[in-house]
């Protein structure tokens, strides 16, 4: 019966071993590239309700008097103005990205999808600093 089981334990360990596959270094940096953007895309709605927020307290300031709030007018423009950029970049890397690898050398890919890290990570902190800047202001 002991040589049974040991034999049944190996083939189990052997059609296991079949079942994995490890992901290639390619697939391994694209799914990198896609978490970042996945875990960015959700805070453009997050953009957007922040400008809808900024743009009201600019309003509300401008009213009360441009000259007597120039340096908060002033404050929170750069802010709106930080997060249409962030909201642009974004678009202009999604509009940018080519997931068509079709013919393409490995060693170009895997430098491609390298330099499309380093840019999806620069959206990133740009989302980042912009968001915790409107956050901050809205906070006043």
């Amino acid at each position: 019966m002991k040589p049974t089981i040991s034999l049944f334990l190996l083939f189990a360990l052997m059609f296991a071993s079949c079942g994995e596959q490890k992901k290639s270094a390619k697939d391994e940096l694209y799914d990198k590239v896609m978490a970042i953007h996945d875990e960015i895309m959700p805070k453009m709605g997050d953009i957007m309700k922040y400008k809808k927020q900024l743009n009201k307290k600019l309003d509300k300031l401008t009213e009360e008097g441009a000259d007597a709030n120039a340096d908060k007018i002033a404050e929170l423009t750069k802010a709106v103005a930080d997060l249409d950029n962030s909201h642009k970049e974004m678009m202009n890397w999604m509009h940018g990205f080519d997931p068509d690898f079709e013919g393409k050398v490995k060693e170009e890919l895997m430098q491609y999808l390298k330099d499309q890290q380093k840019k999806i990570e620069s959206v990133g902190e740009l989302t980042n600093r912009a968001l915790k800047n409107a956050e901050e202001l809205l906070a006043k």
